[in-house]
């Protein structure tokens, strides 16, 4: 299991509370691809939230 949590906040004051979990078999701590989707995972939340 592998998760990230954070608050992003936007110059318009807008604010989202972000947690994205994942689960993989790779048991690495490090894993650069993953954590790249993590973050890739948060942004488009957030994008579809402020639509």
């Amino acid at each position: 299991m592998r998760n990230e949590t954070g608050v992003v906040e936007y110059p318009d004051g807008g604010r989202y509370a972000v947690a994205v979990f994942t689960r993989a078999d790779d048991a690495r701590l490090i894993v650069p691809e993953r954590d790249a989707f993590i973050g890739f995972a948060a942004a488009r939340a957030v994008e579809w939230l402020r639509r």
